[in-house]
């Protein structure tokens, strides 16, 4: 049962990896970087840390101690992706629109930096249900 744990997180930060990828290549952004990305639709982050959240309550108690960390656990990660991250991606388009602004001598000085960083609120919400949804699915046909 515990190795269920990691397994049903794992597995769904995996598939809100390739739902992102297959989504970028619908856009025609297919790329196998993306694999491993930050960013995009769904949040895997957000889908990873509430599947880990239902799991627990499922297997360990709705008011266990170790579903109210995960809880606390997840309320930082989904904040984290949404929050900080895309700031962090507002500048780095703002830095990038300014390096592009200078002389192509200077700007070959400085290296293109990552936009895609962080999550709308909808990209962390459909993570979220994703989360949720894969671990019910595991918990209902395969537990």
């Amino acid at each position: 049962m515990m190795y269920y744990l990691l397994i049903i997180p794992i597995l769904s930060a995996i598939i809100a990896q390739i739902m992102k990828m297959i989504i970028d290549a619908l856009k025609k952004q297919f790329s196998w970087n993306d694999l491993n990305s930050y960013g995009g639709m769904p949040s895997s982050h957000s889908a990873m840390v509430a599947s880990l959240a239902s799991a627990v309550g499922y297997f360990e108690g709705w008011d266990s101690a170790t579903f109210a960390i995960c809880i606390v656990l997840a309320l930082i990660v989904i904040r984290d992706a949404g929050g900080f991250r895309r700031q962090i991606g507002f500048q780095a388009k703002t830095i990038n629109q300014h390096i592009a602004q200078i002389s192509s001598e200077q700007s070959s000085e400085f290296e293109h930096l990552r936009e895609r960083m962080g999550h709308s609120p909808l990209e962390i919400l459909v993570g979220i249900v994703l989360g949720v949804l894969i671990t019910t699915i595991f918990i209902l046909y395969i537990v």
